[in-house]
């Protein structure tokens, strides 16, 4: 069985690199587009005689919510969670193309609003056991970062500024877009009563703790903005609602709570960022359903191949 499964790694592997150096060697790949790019390397990866054999008996369920995707394997009796992207777009990008597996092998489930999710695995440290990057993984994160990219740059304000600072600390860039819309509604001069400034509305003291010194300046209060939402999400585990809720009551009202503080103007803010967060990741799936993308969710949250 160990022997199998190096064989269908090391096949996959081959077939994703031959297509990805032939791809782009060819007058072909930009022709396509990224969209393009993405289906050639998909079949060329899905394409192996082994892998029926490889996957007899194994079931894989991906499941995804507004934090993260994770793939849990199902054999007999046994599961195991084999993969955690928390990554918005590389998720997302793996979330869309297991729909071009076989219903035989992969389960999709839609969770976007619910608190049940699959249990992570645990070490004997209690700590969740870190999954190496696969190559498929590597080349479709790769590829899709680029059409991720050119949205931000055509379709957001400051959109290069927000995608560039968003990677530079490992952030989804339609979390930052989210957080800017609600603070400022992206105006760079904009200053609350309480002395908040620019497009994400810091205050100078947390400005200079993250290392803004004039943060009327769109790409030093962009950086600072961002680094303080790494760093709320560093607090919060990755909690997306308690980061969010952390940025506009702080983060000591967040623990004194145990979440979302029952204050009104932070419950209203985490519904409107959330909700303008849930819709930059909708442009962004309608910007590459113009390049023959992904089939939309059906009401029950799951999705049909098509």
């Amino acid at each position: 069985m160990t022997k199998t499964r190096h064989s269908l790694t090391e096949n996959v592997s081959k077939r994703v690199a031959r297509a990805h150096h032939a791809a782009e060697r060819s007058r072909l790949f930009r022709f396509l587009g990224g969209r393009g790019a993405v289906t050639l390397v998909l079949g060329a990866a899905l394409s192996i005689g082994g892998l029926t054999e490889g996957l007899s008996g194994v079931h894989f369920l991906v499941e995804k919510d507004l934090d993260a995707v994770r793939v849990l394997r199902q054999k007999g009796n046994s599961a195991k969670v084999v993969a955690s992207l928390e990554d918005g777009f590389a998720a997302n990008s793996l979330f869309k193309l297991s729909q071009a597996l076989p219903d035989k092998f992969v389960t999709r489930q839609l969770s976007m609003f619910t608190d049940a999710w699959i249990p992570v695995t645990q070490g004997a440290g209690g700590a969740a056991k870190s999954k190496k990057t696969d190559v498929l993984h590597e080349e479709i994160a790769r590829t899709f970062d680029a059409i991720r990219r050119q949205f931000f740059a055509e379709e957001i304000p400051y959109g290069d500024l927000i995608h560039e600072k968003a990677q530079k600390y490992n952030v989804d860039p339609a979390l930052v877009a989210a957080v800017i819309e609600q603070e400022s509604k992206f105006h760079s001069t904009a200053r609350s009563q309480v002395g908040a400034r620019g497009l994400m509305q810091l205050m100078p003291r947390t400005g200079r703790w993250m290392g803004a010194h004039d943060l009327y300046d769109p790409e030093q209060n962009i950086d600072a903005g961002v680094k303080y939402i790494k760093y709320l999400q560093t607090q919060f585990d990755g909690n997306l609602k308690k980061t969010i809720a952390a940025y506009n009551a702080g983060e000591g009202n967040v623990r004194r709570y145990n979440g979302v503080p029952p204050f009104g103007e932070t419950q209203t803010y985490v519904r409107r960022v959330m909700s303008n967060y849930v819709k930059r990741h909708e442009q962004l799936k309608e910007y590459n359903a113009q390049q023959g993308g992904a089939a939309p969710a059906e009401a029950d949250g799951s999705l049909t191949l098509r």
